[in-house]
């Protein structure tokens, strides 16, 4: 039976460049809309010129755990003892995100923070009356 590896990667900058391990199979299953799309594809170097070549052999819109059964099934048909396996995570269909707290009119909210930050204002003519009412009262 052939065994399952991770998909290896080697980060060079932005870009990840797949090595296979040749000969293989590589089980790949992405998601679009919510709904998988599973791909199987063979792995070979060419041992004249030691060129890498490829072949897809399988691509259904079935579950990973599908493509993976039925690339065990088949690597001993191409003498592959090693099945790659990369299984991208389903995306949520696009939609209107989930906001974290109701939505409040902005102009009530600015006027309600304005109301309890703010001191009160005074005048001069009132700073000038408590004065003279504080000093009758100290008579």
């Amino acid at each position: 039976m052939a065994t399952l590896l991770s998909w290896t990667s080697v980060g060079i900058g932005d870009l990840d460049v797949f090595i296979p391990s040749t000969p293989c199979l590589v089980v790949y299953t992405s998601y679009e809309g919510g709904k998988p799309e599973s791909s199987v594809t063979y792995f070979w170097q060419d041992q004249s010129s030691g060129a890498l070549g490829h072949e897809l052999v399988y691509q259904q819109p079935v579950s990973f755990e599908t493509a993976v059964a039925w690339a065990q099934d088949h690597a001993p048909t191409r003498n592959v003892e090693r099945i790659h396996v990369r299984h991208a995570r389903a995306k949520r269909a696009a939609g209107p995100k989930a906001k974290a707290r109701p939505a409040v009119k902005r102009g009530a909210a600015k006027k309600a923070a304005a109301r309890k930050k703010a001191p009160a204002k005074r005048s001069p003519a009132a700073k000038g009356r408590r004065k003279s009412a504080l000093a009758g009262a100290a008579k």
